[in-house]
């Protein structure tokens, strides 16, 4: 799965409060990432301005969505309908 593919799948999966954090998300949305891969994911992702807030608790990474982001999740959503 590409790289954009599982940022819209975790910002679908933040959207929705699928899980508490990342590693949850992935859990629960099927999505295979390793513990390096979330974190080069959460980093862009802050970089792009999607996501704030990031807190890494052991080995469980945390989030929250920009207003940025939430429009992005939700223009996903909508085109998948």
């Amino acid at each position: 799965m590409s790289t954009e593919k599982k940022i819209s799948k975790f910002l679908v999966g933040l959207c929705l409060n699928t899980g508490g954090s990342f590693q949850d998300v992935a859990k629960n949305l099927g999505i295979c990432a390793t513990t390096d891969e979330i974190e080069a994911l959460v980093n862009r992702m802050h970089h792009k301005g999607l996501i704030k807030d990031v807190k890494s608790e052991g080995y469980k990474t945390k989030a929250s969505l920009t207003n940025k982001g939430i429009e992005q999740a939700q223009s996903l959503m909508e085109w998948a309908v």
